[in-house]
């Protein structure tokens, strides 16, 4: 009976230390997260944005033309033409879409489509989403 008794308890032993402790650790998720913005004109011509965190790619959405150039490993300009309106700009191919608080976008320049002039970019907001 002895014996029986220990070799439950070093099976209970084994069998408590083979296993996992609280959830299994999300794998990163390649994907698109999307940047739109808002703004007091409506007639936007065209914006440079700033956009932090790491990009694999920049794509145009809604008919705009878009390009891009990295200031550093994390950190992206971003200029968007057209007869832009406030909503979705582009999107952003990144290497997680789970870490995507971990990206933020702002607008540093807008010029207005009809006079050319620059506006005041403190009155434009933008955001990156899922």
């Amino acid at each position: 009976m002895r014996r029986s008794i220990g070799g439950a308890v070093l099976i209970g032993l084994v069998a408590g230390c083979g296993g996992k402790d609280g959830p299994e650790p999300t794998k990163p998720v390649a994907g698109d997260l999307t940047v739109a913005y808002t703004g007091p004109s409506q007639t936007d011509g065209a914006l440079l944005l700033v956009v932090t965190g790491v990009i694999l790619e920049v794509k145009a959405v809604g008919g705009y033309q878009v390009a891009s150039a990295p200031l550093g490993p994390t950190t992206t300009r971003v200029v968007v033409l057209g007869t832009l309106s406030a909503g979705d700009l582009f999107k952003i191919r990144v290497s997680d879409v789970n870490t995507g608080s971990a990206y933020s976008a702002r607008v540093d320049q807008a010029a207005d489509r009809l006079t050319f002039a620059l506006n005041d970019p403190l009155g434009y907001s933008a955001v990156v989403r899922k």
